[in-house]
């Protein structure tokens, strides 16, 4: 659907137009057909609810937490008329505050400034792209300050969308009275989605510890999976290890290399598996299975990530999960490290070297984005809104394959297309750093909280 202009009418009324027809029992049925209700035009109908939490264990300066947003209960809330009647979804506890998480993903083929018109009874927090936009905050302090009593507002926002996905998230907190919410905006472009595009091929039994990585060595025809296992920090001992897999999907060795520091992202150069450590780069030997070399990377703090290009020089996502906007990336040559990337990088996870570029999912700002192994110059491709993006690959085809950590799968294409074609949240499956195997046409995925592989074929 295309833009329409509309015009604005002033916020007072806004609410009273709003609260008139959620009275009228035809106004839930007054619709477009793609999620825009005709009294309202630009009135966003389609949203994800999550929640009762009480207030005081949300911070509501600070989006949500991934595992928060992975583990919700997510179910649909259609707008009626344009408005969210958040108590007909979940139970308000009496005579305390609780918050709800409504979110919608949406497209958008420009970057471009939108005003959202927000409605609302109660307090609300509006995030877009994972960013705080509403209200504002400076020193850590809201600029609005709320009453006891909840209210009905309306507040007009400017929000910046990006070529791509986004997301809007909304934290709304109720206390007595309304709890309900609305927002409007030039009409929004749903996000395109093609399900069928995959079908299962295989999956193991839940028999791996936190799996975070898959490669694929064809001079062996082998699958390797990395078990990161998430509650490391509570061993005596290193408790990761690598598994050796069939492509399909029979383990052939589940214990093959042991002794790891909770390794997470792998990669190949001829016989050698480079595998990163919590504080170290390993290098084992194919052949063998031995550790051939292990090197301290300077001043880490997450270490993620790993790809090699064509050269042998190796690459390395730093998170660095104490300051999300100073993540980095190493290249590790000669026995030597340096910073590669770290202007335009945040919260970088997942990499992949495609022709004379390394992708990069810029997680903290939600873009897929390519740096230039020349010279280290950083280029966005497309948004992909809130969310860990995690694994990287390139087709067959030449268009990219991208997950979400949170259990979705896209392919994007040259001209920055992005299509959802893998939805796994619904069965509480992530898609974590994955493999593809062009000869197979099959997409291997660690399930990581899951603990399974499964194989997806491509259509």
């Amino acid at each position: 659907m295309g833009i329409q202009s509309w015009a604005r009418p002033a916020v007072a009324p806004l609410c009273a137009v709003v609260i008139a027809a959620a009275a009228s029992p035809a106004a839930g049925q007054l619709d477009d057909g793609l999620g825009i209700a005709q009294e309202l035009p630009g009135a966003i109908a389609e949203w994800s609810i999550a929640g009762p939490y009480p207030s005081e264990r949300v911070n509501r300066d600070e989006y949500p937490h991934f595992f928060t947003i992975f583990l919700a209960d997510w179910h649909p809330a259609r707008a009626a008329a344009g408005l969210v009647d958040v108590s007909r979804h979940v139970q308000l506890v009496p005579e305390s505050r609780s918050v709800v998480l409504a979110r919608t993903v949406f497209r958008s083929d420009t970057r471009r400034s939108v005003t959202l018109l927000l409605d609302y009874g109660g307090q609300l927090d509006l995030f877009v792209n994972g960013r705080k936009s509403f209200p504002t905050t400076k020193n850590g302090r809201a600029t609005t300050i709320y009453t006891e009593e909840v209210a009905r507002l309306c507040d007009t926002v400017q929000i910046q969308l990006e070529r791509g996905l986004n997301e809007i998230l909304l934290m709304v907190t109720g206390r007595t009275g309304a709890w309900d919410f609305s927002a409007r905006a030039e009409p929004l472009q749903p996000k395109q989605t093609d399900h069928d595009a995959v079908t299962t091929a295989w999956a193991t039994d839940s028999l791996f510890l936190t799996p975070e990585t898959v490669v694929y060595d064809p001079m062996r025809d082998v699958l390797y999976v990395s078990s990161f296992d998430y509650q490391y920090t509570r061993r005596s001992e290193p408790s990761g290890y690598i598994s050796r897999l069939g492509t399909d999907g029979a383990v052939l060795e589940h214990y093959w290399v042991t002794g790891l520091e909770a390794p997470t992202g792998m990669s190949i150069w001829r016989d050698t598996l480079y595998v990163a450590e919590r504080r170290h780069l390993v290098a084992l030997d194919l052949r063998t299975g031995a550790v051939a070399g292990r090197w301290p990377i300077p001043d880490p703090v997450f270490p993620n990530d790993v790809a090699v290009d064509s050269t042998g020089a190796v690459y390395i996502s730093d998170t660095r999960t104490n300051d999300w906007d100073d993540s980095r990336i190493y290249r590790f040559r000669d026995g030597e490290f340096a910073v590669f990337a770290n202007e335009g990088i945040s919260r970088a996870n997942g990499i992949a070297v495609v022709g004379d570029y390394l992708i990069v999912g810029s997680s903290g700002d939600g873009f897929l984005k390519r740096v230039r192994l020349t010279d280290g110059r950083v280029e966005p491709i497309v948004s992909l809104g809130a969310g860990i993006i995690d694994g990287i690959r390139a087709d067959r085809t030449g268009d990219l394959l991208v997950s979400h950590w949170e259990g979705l799968m896209y392919r994007i294409t040259p001209a920055g297309d992005v299509v959802e074609i893998l939805d796994a949240w619904p069965d509480r499956r992530n898609v974590a750093d994955f493999e593809y195997v062009p000869e197979l046409n099959l997409v291997i995925v660690p399930t990581f909280l899951d603990n399974r592989v499964a194989a997806y074929r491509l259509r």
